[in-house]
């Protein structure tokens, strides 16, 4: 990612000291970046609701009941293209005003019947990707990169495997050939960031605007020979115009695959990584997995739960109201913490150990009508990358002489470098 080297707290490793103020809590504070799982605890004990001086001033949830409610509440709403300019100062933002026209048509930004009709369009074309489908297609992705590694005793993880896996199969169900998964894997890069930070910078917002308009330009013209698109490929779904409620014009149909691309990259490959390192810290999990593969869609579940790779929520408030004696304005950034929620003891018995055999209900995925649209996807992806990756690796464990590297930003919680030997 185009984005801040991680820094020497984040490759150092270890857990951070727990000394924070919460009203000082960012996703660019380098305590966050390899486990932030502690300094949640302290909030989440000390003070659970607050205000912090993100985005000009936000609310920031950290407790499982809170975050559930308000993601389900009609106080907020998930039009927040604006989001990540609120980072900015107020005198760069009219720059960026044909940037946020664009996000906002992304079907995730919208409200009310027309984000459910474009929900419900979008849910028709994901109902042809049946979970076979692209478990065929995660399966040769995922052999095609284990069979690069040739000999090699020792791989990242990451670089090797993790990364390029998602981008690979999104490409191909988009309907663009393989080969050029480097290409949208970085200009989905780009947009990643906008909401992987709040200290952002007019030039990380200026090179974003340029990927999804390099983005954008790929897609036209691959959908301009829209004969030769494979008729179960994402894009050719969107476009279709027989049978359906709501239509997706040409631009449209393009945006929505930019959204997808972001919007399914950083979970799959973040999970991938997290996941393989928390079995690492639990071995018996592993080899509960290896005696009874039954449970491998519990176990993705909790790997989603332990560590989720996207950290919070954006919303903001649609209105002025009252929440546990906070009076909330409209507008306001308010950002539910599922990486705490997810650790919430009063929720979850034991919420800092792994157990595959758990079934609490999680919110990495969201609640209410915004939950993730692609989370079928991801679970597929997530269960054959990782059953694929440890069936032809049995001997795979990570290396303790080289310290995993983290991202050096807290809003998604994911590797840059995972060393394992093979």
């Amino acid at each position: 990612m185009n984005a801040p080297e991680g820094s020497a707290a984040a490759e150092a490793g270890g857990t951070p000291a727990i000394s924070f103020e919460a009203e000082d809590f960012s996703f660019s504070n380098p305590e966050l970046f390899v486990d932030p799982y502690p300094i949640y605890r302290q909030i989440r004990e000390r003070e659970p609701f607050h205000r912090s001086r993100m985005y000009g001033g936000s609310w920031i949830l950290f407790a499982y009941e809170d975050a559930a409610a308000l993601l389900r509440s009609d106080k907020l709403t998930n039009n927040r293209a604006n989001l990540p300019l609120l980072a900015l100062a107020e005198s760069e933002r009219a720059e960026f005003s044909g940037f946020v026209d664009f996000l906002r048509t992304w079907t995730a930004f919208h409200e009310g019947e027309e984000h459910m009709l474009r929900r419900n369009r979008m849910d028709e074309v994901f109902r042809v990707l049946t979970p076979a489908v692209v478990g065929r297609v995660v399966q040769e992705a995922a052999a095609d990169l284990i069979d690069r590694w040739g000999d090699r005793s020792r791989v990242d993880l990451v670089a090797d495997y993790a990364r390029p896996l998602p981008a690979m199969v999104l490409t191909r169900l988009m309907g663009a050939p393989e080969s050029d998964h480097h290409l949208l894997d970085e200009w989905a890069d780009d947009l990643a960031y906008l909401f992987g930070t709040n200290d952002l910078a007019a030039d990380d917002v200026r090179r974003a605007q340029k990927s999804a308009e390099a983005f954008m330009a790929y897609l036209q013209d691959l959908a301009a020979d829209l004969a030769r698109l494979p008729k179960s490929s994402i894009l050719a779904g969107l476009l279709a115009q027989e049978g359906s409620a709501f239509n997706f014009e040409l631009a449209q149909a393009c945006a929505q695959c930019v959204l997808l691309m972001f919007a399914g990259l950083e979970p799959s490959r973040h999970i991938i990584g997290s996941a393989v390192l928390a079995l690492e810290q639990f071995p018996d999990q592993r080899s509960l997995l290896e005696e009874n593969p039954r449970l491998w869609p519990s176990a993705v579940e909790e790997f989603l739960r332990f560590d989720p790779p996207v950290q919070y929520i954006g919303r903001l408030a649609a209105e002025d109201f009252s929440y546990r004696g906070h009076e909330i304005r409209k507008g306001q950034a308010v950002l539910p913490f599922v990486g705490s929620a997810n650790r919430d003891p009063k929720q979850f018995p034991d919420p800092d150990v792994l157990d595959v055999r758990r079934r609490a209900r999680h919110l990495s995925m969201g609640e209410g009508v915004h939950r993730c649209i692609g989370a079928g996807m991801v679970r597929v992806q997530t269960s054959i990358a990782l059953r694929t990756l440890l069936s032809r690796k049995p001997q795979l464990r990570v290396c303790p002489e080289t310290r995993p590297v983290w991202h050096s930003y807290s809003g998604f919680h994911g590797l840059k470098s995972l060393v394992v030997s093979v």
